[in-house]
């Protein structure tokens, strides 16, 4: 039997990393690299920081970023990559977002994410650490996991003497793998950033960004101003989430049962205010055919919005459809 499972995953709930179960000094190892390294949650002053990026497309690609940042609910930044280029001001509990294409690129949304360095998109729970030598390095090593998906697992590494998080690697279904390498910290206001990172999928580089300057600087009240025509998104502590409702699932295409042929077809979309969906982004993909079954299919998609108290409010998810035979 042909069989097609659907998980969506709200990319706005996120949440900070959990050590249940961990040993007690290896979870405070990891939460101290982790403050150590977040500049956007652990540091009261306004900075300023600058970023240059090659990025993997079709073929490398140059680009740039600049934060101007106050607090969690007060900063600019601007990135482009290529010809692309994209305003996000956040104001409150208000993300507008200006752009010239109709979504943000895959690349551009993974650079954005390895930024942060130490924001985890799941929930993990951690295993028995253990020591071990890495291009030279003593480090210590993590083995962690999903407390919703508990077969998927990922590794973090720590350099114990300076609280350096050395790398991130975990594996993607059906047997992707993915990593993060930071290195070359620098010391900005009691805080240790790294300058260089790099993302490599299935063993090929992917991102590779460093640190042009990271200077205090006071954010200019005037960036806070939306452009005119900016997608705006309300972002409450209390957010409820959207809701399917409708969502028939994508045909398995006849050309890949024939074939025996599985995968997961990875899809992020916007779901608007009156429950309908648009900005639908290939992010994984994997044949032709079930990758352009999906899409047309969630073109239809209707949803209970997200709600901000009684305000239905635009957001994004994640889609990953799996295409299975039994």
């Amino acid at each position: 039997m042909n069989k097609v499972i659907l998980t969506s995953v709200f990319l706005l709930a996120t949440a900070r990393l959990s050590l249940a179960g961990a040993d007690p000094a290896a979870q405070q190892l990891l939460v101290a690299a982790e403050q150590q390294a977040d500049l956007f949650n652990h540091d009261a002053s306004p900075f300023q920081l600058e970023v240059d990026f090659v990025a993997q497309v079709q073929v490398p690609t140059q680009g740039h970023v600049t934060y101007r940042w106050e607090a969690k609910d007060r900063w600019w930044r601007k990135v482009s990559m290529g010809a692309f280029q994209q305003i996000d001001v956040k104001n409150g509990e208000r993300l507008y977002t200006s752009r010239n294409t109709p979504f943000t690129p895959v690349r551009v949304r993974q650079l954005l994410s390895l930024l942060q360095v130490s924001e985890n998109p799941d929930r993990l729970e951690a295993k028995k650490p253990k020591q071990r030598v890495e291009r030279g390095l003593a480090i210590t090593c993590v083995q962690v996991h999903k407390e919703s998906k508990k077969s998927e697992t990922r590794e973090l590494c720590v350099n114990p003497a300076l609280r350096e998080i050395v790398s991130d690697e975990w594996k993607e279904r059906p047997d992707g793998s993915g990593r993060l390498e930071y290195s070359d910290y620098l010391e900005f206001r009691g805080h240790r950033y790294p300058r260089k990172t790099e993302l490599f999928e299935n063993g090929i580089k992917a991102i590779t960004s460093q640190v042009a300057s990271l200077t205090t600087a006071p954010l200019d009240e005037a960036l806070l101003v939306p452009a005119q025509g900016a997608i705006e998104r309300r972002q409450c502590v209390d957010m409820k989430h959207a809701v399917p409702v409708k969502t028939p699932d994508p045909l398995y295409p006849k050309s890949a049962s024939e074939n025996r042929l599985i995968g997961d077809t990875t899809v992020s979309m916007t779901v608007f205010a009156d429950g309908s969906v648009g900005e639908i982004q290939l992010i994984g993909s994997s044949t032709h055919s079930m990758d352009d079954a999906t899409l047309q299919t969630l073109k239809g998609w209707k949803f209970r919005p997200a709600m901000c108290g009684a305000e239905p409010v635009v957001s994004d998810i994640e889609v990953v459809v799996s295409f299975r035979l039994e």
